[in-house]
């Protein structure tokens, strides 16, 4: 199951490098820009560096991708636990890659305590993706789960998606 989800934040890497423009903001474009293609040539120190100054900004696309790369070590030690953090940042603005990546994380308690009713909820936000892939992905991980949650913890998950809204994000990078 394990390799399931690298090879998930593989596949959301991937994809979100062209599709995670939607959540840019337009003085941060280049910024971002260079970033992903410094990380789509392996060159991690730069992509790191230009995501940097988005951070405390709170662009959550830069969140999204400097969570990719705790999860990978990619550039940076490998810690599930940091890449959680960052992902909850972007996927609390409405980054669906993020909610997908997150729900995952609750799924296995990996960097998180693992907790199914959470991972539910994130999902739920996930499938509401126009992108396809990302769409089916958050699709079939629920039904997934679902067999392991009573109906008061999917009626609980979803009451909490339901009234879910995005929310502002920015943090200072202190490294």
């Amino acid at each position: 199951m394990s390799r399931l989800i690298v090879m998930l934040f593989s596949a959301l890497t991937l994809g979100f490098c062209v599709m995670g423009s939607q959540f840019i903001m337009p003085l941060a474009q280049a910024g971002y820009d260079d970033g992903m293609r410094a990380y789509s040539q392996n060159q991690y120190d730069v992509a790191l560096k230009q995501f940097r100054p988005l951070l405390a900004e709170g662009h959550s696309g830069a969140e999204f991708m400097v969570g990719t790369m705790y999860f990978h070590g990619k550039g940076i030690q490998s810690d599930n636990g940091i890449a959680a953090g960052w992902f909850y940042k972007a996927a609390r603005q409405g980054h669906f890659g993020a909610q997908l990546a997150l729900g995952s994380l609750y799924i296995h308690g990996r960097g998180v305590q693992q907790d199914i009713v959470k991972a539910y909820m994130w999902l739920t936000l996930a499938s509401r993706s126009d992108v396809a892939v990302l769409h089916k992905q958050a699709m079939r991980l629920r039904t997934e789960i679902i067999v392991l949650m009573s109906s008061t913890e999917i009626e609980r998950a979803l009451k909490i998606s339901e009234s879910w809204t995005s929310q502002e994000s920015g943090l200072v990078w202190n490294n």
